[in-house]
């Protein structure tokens, strides 16, 4: 599923993309890499939630049971919408998808994750992509950081600080906060506007970061 924009999101399944406009604000489990998941052999993950098509409702349950083994379930009221209207009303308010991109990366960093944004689908290979974590680097001092591949030339903030002639990725740091981890999603969005893809067909997936938890 893509980060919700401006009241919007996209939902994959294995042959097809819809686009729903959503019913009040966002479950607080969304995003935050507190859902059930799809694993592959590395570690990797990625959110799944349950559609309920006759209903519209989509159903979000935490991977970690409540108090006394009960499943924690959020649900989402959806109405279906044309992609046009997905991609034209998103952009006109509501929580943006830099600041949502944002708090998935924080949340990820405190549980010892990394969070790579990249188009949405069911089946990779997820290019291009901007990766956010926190690292260490060889004095143990924590780093935000976050890895655009390929370079995004002309995209705001990274035009900034070029990267070098031919370079496969471009990586941008700072000393670790949760407000330069944030950062991440807005120029993580930089990125994918400055190649052409739109907030909605974003989707996301975290791994196990090496460097342990951030706090």
């Amino acid at each position: 599923m893509s980060p919700p924009v401006g009241g919007y999101i996209a939902l994959w399944d294995e042959n097809d993309v819809g686009f729903w406009r959503l019913s009040g604000s966002p479950p607080s489990m969304m995003a935050e890499g507190a859902m059930i998941r799809l694993d592959d052999e590395a570690g990797r993950y990625r959110e799944l939630g349950l559609l309920d098509r006759e209903t519209d409702l989509l159903v979000l349950r935490d991977r970690e049971p409540g108090p006394g083994g009960t499943p924690v379930v959020q649900l989402m009221p959806l109405t279906p919408v044309t992609m046009d209207e997905a991609r034209t009303e998103s952009t006109r308010g509501g929580v943006t998808a830099a600041e949502w991109l944002g708090d998935a990366a924080g949340a990820a960093a405190s549980r010892g994750e990394s969070l790579t944004v990249h188009p949405g689908g069911w089946q990779g290979p997820f290019l291009p992509s901007v990766g956010i974590e926190a690292l260490q680097n060889s004095d143990g001092a924590w780093l935000s950081a976050v890895r655009a591949t390929p370079v995004p030339i002309g995209a705001e903030y990274w035009s900034d600080h070029p990267a070098a002639p031919e370079a496969e990725y471009q990586q941008l740091e700072a000393p670790a906060s949760y407000e330069a981890i944030r950062l991440g999603g807005a120029l993580a969005l930089t990125a994918f506007i400055e190649w052409g893809i739109h907030p909605l067909m974003l989707g996301m997936t975290f791994a196990p970061n090496s460097y342990g938890s951030w706090s």
